[in-house]
């Protein structure tokens, strides 16, 4: 029977009929003749109702209808109250129609209830007298119907019967197999389950209590192409008296319309979440429709008795184990058992939980709920430190060699004062438990009502990119202004604006390297049911432009290395070509050196690359000279590189350097090129002590400071300038300065061969003089070793006098050679040690000599006792 709402008045009547029915039972031929003694005068048989209580449980009991002892007995319910048209008109309002000539009606009985304002009203058919389908319907006379009402249309009520050849009789409306009573349903969820078909239906039996907050309620779902919702059954034990409380038993039915795939899912869950996210138990029907909707299959592999709990602990509340500081070390990684027994369940839980929390845990669960039940238990630590505060079942089911608990866990979009523990429960009957099967539980995140997500993904990983939190706000720009979160972004837009569909970022305020995917730049995933969306916005990372970095240093002193009427006056250039290049090192060196140290530049190279070059002469030594970076640009391309100051070291020799940077030839459109200083925080193309204090003052908020290049005091390459770049300023500058040297040199050391070589002499000696005297004794005792008197060193000491070393010192190192073309060049000196490259074309020669080398020092030099040559 199908229940329908007729007027506004009738909808607690309509409420009351559900469409209720009997199984099918055939009437023996000894029943046909017992049943027609009863139209002789004989007294009905006990199981037809006599009275209101009887009427009751029968209800209860068979439902609407049974077929017994050759009888037909259908019990409706209605209104006790009687309605009136006219004054004068006592119409009843409910009228029961059947097919004429089927069968004789044997007796017809109302049975009121002056606690309740129903009634039944009981009808009684017997004798049937043709082969043929007997039909009765029950009509509201409000509905004004004249005719047998045959189509569900109008009928409060309605059920259709057989009658055989042999004149027995069955049940043959569509829902004749369908429990419409406490009893019948009882019998049907032990035979099938709370999930079952039939034919070409679907049927779920939603058992749940009256009074609480809990309902079931249908998840989202699609299921329409394949199947429709066709009817509800209310299977609740009918009382004479209104109750509070007690059980609720419904059906819910549907029927197969197409061949397909299709899957429902019904969740018990708190009213206020509309059964989407504390659900405690889940039906599912995961569907194959065969047969042009004639059969349906359901994937047995759901387990539909467990149901779900969770018990939650604050990590600040003193219920755990471990301190708040250090649960995240401790407790991280999630847990599971399989509990069979109470003191299993003690023996795991007491690892987490102290004394009095674990005596209140335990509490829950009976030595006896164990004789039924198996207990599966996951642990859970919040990963966002205060943003999950509620989970829900999804399902739990086998599937491939695994037992799946998936279940669900609640986004907050505030970041609560707490975080917390939680222990999963999933109780399951025993005869669902297969304990072949590992247990592993899936978590899915969910948002909680009118939240919205914001991601930015990297295409390829899938992985969240850090983005620095100065640039989040610029990256949505002034369409939102209030969110939580640090990728992803949490943003309830219920207050603010409801045009988040429209939310977009801005691509320049990406992290270095990233631009918007091509393909799916933007995706949005709307949850209507709970008002939230994820907005996922894809980005790729750039395919990293290869560079390659060439520095070529010359001391300013080297033999025929520039042109004679070279300028000094260096400028950048660009080279496309071997013949550019050429035509740009000839205004600075000769052909000699072009061709020993450029000669790589050729007509190959130059096929697919672009040569940027630089040009400057360095006083510091020019150790700490490299290229770091190259930033690109459809208009610019600069060029990063650290060029020490003269802050604190003066290198008695210049450098002449020349800096290249081939970029692909693919990248390269006439942009204009610009070599900057990585650190040069102040504008003047070098990095020292100035770059700091500039920078510093920024940070403080200095309104006359500004920074000259973002990108050059940008030291972390993090997109943001703040105190740790200051941190890595220093670091720099104390590695580029060598801050502890405290040596400094102003005239180029003088090279002296002499000529008393002595065999047994150790090599090198190194001697330091502050005063002319020291310097007069040093050449006593040494005249004859070295042969002191030679004219060339006689000539080198002259200037050094007692005025002279009022402000200076005197180093000299005495250092063995071969003899032959030799040339030395100091290429570092700190206060440990010398550094001197020589050129030695004749190795291996017998004939050696020594060479002293005089180095003139400040007075303020600290030289070390263990100073060394290099």
């Amino acid at each position: 029977m199908n229940l329908k709402k007729i007027t506004a008045a009738a909808i607690a009547v309509t409420a009351a009929f559900a469409p209720l029915s009997s199984g099918s039972i055939s009437a023996l031929a000894p029943q046909t003749v017992f049943a027609e003694t009863h139209g002789m005068g004989a007294a009905p048989p006990d199981w037809i109702p006599s009275d209101f209580e009887s009427a009751l449980k029968f209800r209860n009991t068979y439902g609407a209808t049974h077929i017994r002892d050759g009888l037909v007995c259908i019990v409706f319910k209605e209104q006790a109250e009687k309605i009136t048209g006219d004054e004068n008109d006592e119409m009843r309002r409910y009228d029961i129609r059947t097919t004429e000539g089927m069968m004789e009606q044997l007796r017809q009985d109302i049975y009121s209830s002056d606690d309740s304002g129903e009634c039944y009203e009981v009808v009684t058919y017997y004798a049937p007298k043709k082969e043929g389908k007997f039909e009765v319907a029950l009509v509201d006379t409000w509905l004004k119907t004249s005719d047998l009402d045959l189509g569900y249309n109008h009928a409060v009520a309605y059920y259709s019967f057989l009658i055989d050849e042999n004149m027995d009789i069955t049940e043959t409306d569509i829902y004749s197999w369908l429990p419409d009573s406490e009893t019948e349903y009882d019998e049907y969820v032990s035979k099938r389950g709370p999930v079952s078909s039939k034919d070409g239906f679907v049927v779920f039996c939603l058992d749940s209590n009256a009074g609480t907050p809990y309902q079931w309620d249908e998840a989202y779902t699609s299921y329409t192409e394949f199947l429709q919702r066709d009817n509800s059954v209310d299977c609740s034990r009918e009382t004479a008296k209104l109750l509070d409380g007690g059980e609720t038993k419904t059906i819910e039915v549907y029927k197969a319309i197409n061949d397909g795939k299709a899957k429902i899912v019904w969740n018990y869950a708190p009213s206020h979440d509309y059964g989407k996210l504390e659900v405690r138990k889940a039906l599912i029907a995961d569907c194959t429709v065969l047969e042009d909707g004639g059969h349906v299959i359901i994937d047995d592999g759901y387990i539909q008795n467990a149901e779900f709990s969770v018990s939650q602990f604050s990590l600040y509340s003193g219920d755990l184990t471990a301190s708040s500081y250090s649960i995240y070390n401790k407790f991280s990684k999630s847990e599971s058992a399989v509990i069979s027994s109470k003191k299993e369940l003690s023996s795991f839980v007491s690892a987490y939980l102290n004394e009095k929390a674990l005596n209140k845990f335990l509490s829950q669960y009976s030595d006896s709920f164990f004789e039924d039940n198996v207990l599966l238990l996951n642990t859970y630590l919040d990963p966002y430190q205060g943003r999950i505060f509620k989970h829900g079942l999804k399902g739990a089911y086998y599937r491939d060699d695994k037992l799946k608990v998936d279940f669900t866990s609640v986004i907050s979009a505030n970041l609560m004062r707490t975080s917390y523990f939680d222990i999963l429960q999933l109780s399951v009957p025993k005869s669902d438990y297969n304990d072949r099967y590992a247990v592993e539980w899936q978590c899915e995140e969910i948002l909680d009502y009118d939240l919205k997500r914001i991601s930015v993904i990297d295409e390829d990983t899938g992985e969240h990119i850090a983005i620095s939190s100065d640039n989040a706000q610029n990256l949505f720009g002034n369409t939102i202004k209030y969110y939580e979160g640090r990728n992803p972004y949490y943003w309830d837009t219920e207050f603010y604006t409801s045009d988040w569909s429209k939310l977009n970022i801005s691509e320049k305020y990406l992290p270095e390297g990233y631009e918007l995917s091509k393909s799916s730049p933007k995706e949005i995933k709307i949850y209507a049911d709970t008002n939230s969306a994820d907005i996922i916005f894809r980005v790729k990372k750039v395919k990293p432009i290869e560079v390659k970095y060439t520095i070529d240093k010359f001391s300013a002193t080297t033999h025929n290395l520039f042109k004679e009427d070279i300028s000094y006056d260096f400028a950048p250039a660009v080279a496309a070509s071997a013949s550019e290049l050429s035509e740009i090192l000839s205004y600075y060196i000769t052909d000699e050196y072009q061709k020993k140290y450029f000669s790589e530049y050729d007509d190959d190279f130059f096929s697919d690359k672009v040569l940027l070059i630089n040009f400057f002469i360095d006083s510091t030594g020019g150790n700490k000279v490299k290229i770091d970076d190259t930033d690109i640009s459809a208009d610019n391309i600069a060029v990063y590189c650290t060029k020490p100051s003269t802050d604190f070291n003066i290198c008695n020799t210049d450098y002449f350097f020349v800096l290249q940077a081939a970029v692909p030839k693919s990248i390269f459109s006439n942009q204009r090129v610009e070599w900057k200083c990585m650190g040069d925080t102040n504008g003047d193309g070098e990095f020292g002590i100035a770059d700091l204090v500039t920078l510093q003052k920024w940070l403080l908020a200095d309104p006359d400071t500004k920074l000259y290049d973002r990108k050059a005091a940008d030291l972390c390459q993090d997109d943001a300038i703040d105190a740790f770049d200051l941190v890595a300023m220093r670091k720099k500058l104390i590695d580029v300065h060598e801050l502890d040297r405290t040596i400094k040199y102003g005239i180029e050391a003088q090279y002296i061969r002499t000529n008393g070589y002595n065999d047994g002499a150790e090599y090198p000696q190194i001697t330091l003089m502050t005063g002319a005297d020291e310097l007069q004794s040093y050449i006593e005792s040494n005249k004859d070793k070295y042969d002191l008197s030679s004219e060339s060193f006689t000539e080198a000491i002259e200037k050094y006098d007692e005025n002279w070393f009022r402000y200076y010192k005197l180093m000299i190192i005495v250092l063995e050679e071969p003899s032959g073309s030799i040339s030395h060049e100091i290429t570092e000196l700190t206060n440990k040690y010398v550094a001197i490259d020589r050129i030695i074309p004749e190795v291996g020669t017998a004939d050696m000599a020594e060479w002293h080398i005089l180095i003139e020092l400040n007075g303020n030099a600290d030289i070390r006792d263990n100073f060394s040559v290099k």
